[in-house]
């Protein structure tokens, strides 16, 4: 799968009675091919599609795997929130801002 494939998979995807395993699954197949800054509004648009979840943990892949990036993500978790507060956006903005604090 490329990460086009995999990008469109991730912005349609919707758990199933509660399964969320298949995003995560999915998040490995694009972590395989490599995350780009274009990336990151179909990430962010998981959290606010889904405010109030961490997705049984599934979407704690998501945070860590964009906090391990080697670009900034910051503006676009930003953007992200103000379209749409969501949970696990206020977690990564709360952690980015106090790693920037020391």
């Amino acid at each position: 799968m490329n990460r086009a494939e995999a990008l469109a998979k991730i912005a349609s995807f919707a758990p199933v009675d509660g399964y969320w395993r298949p995003l995560d699954d999915l998040l490995a197949q694009l972590w395989s091919v490599g995350v780009s800054a274009e990336c990151l509004p179909v990430l962010f648009g998981v959290f606010e599609r889904y405010p109030d979840e961490d997705g049984a943990g599934v979407l704690w892949s998501i945070l860590h795997g964009v906090e391990a990036l080697e670009f900034s993500y910051e503006q676009p978790l930003r953007d992200s929130l103000s379209r749409k507060s969501s949970f696990m956006g206020r977690i990564m903005l709360e952690r980015l801002e106090r790693a920037n604090a020391v």
